[in-house]
């Protein structure tokens, strides 16, 4: 039977550290990078660090109503509802700019630009959503490469982690990093699903298909990047929908990896990836019939009272502490 593994942030957490890596120690860092001035570049100085706070701020805001009951109005969507399913199941009444989901502050604009839509009309709308997406973007990439320090979580690694991930055809992975390409000595079996972080977006690749229908707009982002941040204008991809994070799939770098994706067999092995925000993955393995099972590491049992909502597959838990401490 055909083995493959899909692996997430939760590896950076164990061998990088919770305090480095975690979802709120990015926007830890993320703050004190805004409160040093180091973003107010990528709004062409529009908006002030202040601003920049209070932007985060309103979605935390936001982010409460969805727990509250509110804001069903504003969803067009059947995704976008199911995530509003999903904050309201498992969000605690008052969050912080620190325990909201990375992906959820894209959720929870879309949902607030949503309730001006009827007044900004559509194309305005988009332009907004466009425009703060592509900043939340740079910020939270920014943010989880750490100044490049994220490339050197491998070496970190217990010594059995080549041996469990060999054990694999495929290894797909929603992080940006390379220390699974890193640890192994080789790409060949390490699949991007999300992008990664020494790849040019096709917007500033001159090299794309898309910049090829497109050049005057692509031209005009190029001439405004912001020197020596080059991984904010990867291929690095975040969002809460999985339209965002596929898009029109127009790169046949992009095309192969669903293709790849969608073509696994046998079982599937799941590793520090949280039941949030990929719902487009678990879309994928749920139509996928050639998948006949499903191993799940779970750190936090609420991981695993939550999967059942988004996996439609037979399902065996593991506790991952203990793949871990295996590997020693």
């Amino acid at each position: 039977m055909e083995h493959n593994l899909l692996i997430g942030n939760g590896i950076n957490i164990q061998f990088g550290g919770l305090d480095v890596y975690s979802g709120a120690a990015i926007m830890n860092r993320i703050i004190n990078n805004i409160n040093a001035g180091k973003y107010t570049a990528l709004t062409e100085n529009s908006l002030s660090t202040n601003e920049q706070i209070e932007l985060l701020e309103k979605m935390v805001i936001v982010i409460n109503h969805i727990k509250a009951g509110k804001c069903r109005n504003k969803v067009d969507n059947a995704f976008m509802a199911m995530e509003l399913d999903r904050i309201t199941r498992t969000y605690p009444n008052n969050s912080s700019i620190t325990s909201v989901f990375l992906e959820d502050y894209f959720l929870a604009f879309e949902i607030f630009n949503n309730g001006f839509k009827s007044k900004d009309g559509e194309i305005q709308s988009e332009l907004y959503r466009k425009t703060v997406f592509t900043l939340l973007q740079q910020m939270f990439v920014d943010g989880i490469y750490n100044d490049g320090l994220i490339n050197d979580v491998y070496k970190n690694f217990y010594p059995g982690l080549n041996t469990y991930l060999n054990k694999f055809k495929n290894i797909f992975t929603t992080n940006y990093d390379y220390n699974l390409e890193n640890s192994l000595g080789s790409t060949d079996k390490v699949c991007h699903l999300h992008g990664e972080f020494g790849k040019l977006s096709s917007e500033y690749n001159v090299t794309s298909l898309y910049y090829a229908t497109h050049k005057t707009e692509c031209d005009v982002l190029i001439s405004k990047k912001v020197p020596n941040m080059e991984h904010i204008y990867s291929d690095a991809i975040m969002s809460w929908s999985w339209l965002e994070k596929y898009g029109e799939m127009i790169e046949p770098d992009t095309k192969n990896k669903e293709i790849l994706f969608k073509s696994i067999s046998g079982q599937l092995e799941i590793v520090g990836l949280a039941p949030a925000n990929d719902e487009h993955l678990f879309l994928l393995i749920n139509t996928n019939p050639k998948i006949k099972s499903v191993i799940y590491y779970y750190l936090k049992d609420e991981d695993r009272i939550e999967l059942p909502h988004h996996l439609r597959k037979p399902v065996t838990y593991k506790k991952v502490t203990k793949l871990w401490n295996s590997m020693k």
